[in-house]
């Protein structure tokens, strides 16, 4: 059995994708190949090596694609940056830099642990949907402001599985960069949100167990239910059995810290410490988040006050960043007008 598996980082996170790519080849040995692409922007022939080093020890492919083309075609397309870099765009142009020898590709944020055996990936049946997803975890109320219906579905871009062939059927990057010049180019998540409106209903559900998000982890199914409800969303009994087996989680960041933060709240903590002391970057240093006043007394405010209130005051903070972050992105909506 073979899987193809990328990456698209720059320096600064190359060893939380080392960390996770760790996580892949420790709990996937049984395949017969898996070769793994990486899309670096201004890596460090460090980082590069200690990569190299973890393929070998593992008896894995890796190549590092040349992205400096892409990245200037990138810019001629007037592709938003997201924090200044064009590395969260990268994976909607994957055609101009994979080969045809690319049949589908998982695409996985370093920000991730694969937990478990992926062996349904590489089978599933794609046919008609350029890519499979899982559905993100908080949305609720931007899903409104894009134009989608409570029941709607609206996925996280975190873990992508690509069905190359669908994909340059469908004229997927074609679509995505027309709409960017015509539509909108600015969004408060880029390339989610790209995804979602551009392809909508031709994305392929995948199960939560391929997405464990942090919320499901620091509060209980009730309370999440209860404060984000289930139109639109995975029934109470997925996600319990996901939450049971899981696959790959996702640990983006929650009240303010990632895992790799020191003194962080993130209930994936003690999972990223595990395969970090099993990778090349296990003398990783961990160093404080730099977070604001309101993500401090979150902070506090988690520690202390119960889950079930605490969920209630989480949503308020995470709708009133997702709407701020949407009022400025609208103020960049077509290109023509930058």
């Amino acid at each position: 059995m073979k899987l193809d598996v990328l990456y698209q980082i720059n320096e600064k996170y190359a060893p939380f994708c080392g960390v996770s790519l760790t996580s892949l080849f420790e709990n996937n040995r049984h395949f017969e190949e898996i070769r793994v692409f990486i899309l670096g922007e201004k890596l460090s022939a460090s980082s590069e090596a200690k990569f190299r080093l973890l393929a070998a020890q593992y008896k894995r492919a890796i190549c590092f694609v040349k992205t400096e083309k892409l990245l200037l075609m990138m810019k001629q397309l007037q592709m938003p940056t997201y924090r200044g870099s064009y590395a969260a765009n990268m994976r909607l142009f994957l055609p101009y830099v994979l080969g045809d020898d690319v049949d589908r590709v998982l695409y996985l944020d370093a920000d991730t642990i694969v937990s478990g055996m992926l062996d349904e990936l590489a089978i599933m049946p794609m046919e008609g949907h350029p890519l499979a997803m899982s559905l993100d975890s908080l949305v609720r109320l931007h899903k409104g402001r894009l134009g989608f219906t409570r029941a709607d579905y609206y996925y996280n871009s975190g873990v992508i599985l690509f069905s190359m062939k669908e994909w340059r059927k469908m004229r997927c990057s074609e679509r995505i960069s027309n709409h960017v010049k015509n539509v909108r180019a600015w969004y408060p998540s880029p390339d989610q949100d790209l995804l979602n409106v551009v392809l909508k209903g031709e994305i392929l559900k995948l199960p939560p167990e391929y997405n464990i998000q942090p919320s499901y982890l620091a509060f209980s199914l009730k309370d999440y239910y209860k404060t984000f409800g289930e139109r639109g969303f995975y029934k109470r009994r997925e996600l319990q059995d996901a939450l049971s087996a899981p696959k790959i989680y996702h640990f983006f960041r929650f009240v303010g810290e990632f895992p790799w933060n020191s003194d962080n709240v993130h209930p994936d903590n003690d999972l990223f410490d595990k395969y970090l002391m099993l990778s090349p970057w296990k003398g990783y240093e961990k160093k404080k988040a730099r977070i604001g006043l309101i993500l401090k007394i979150e902070k506090i405010l988690y520690r202390h006050i119960p889950r079930s209130v605490f969920i209630r005051l989480f949503r308020i903070a995470y709708e009133n960043f997702i709407y701020k972050a949407n009022k400025d992105s609208m103020k960049y909506k077509i290109n023509k007008t930058m």
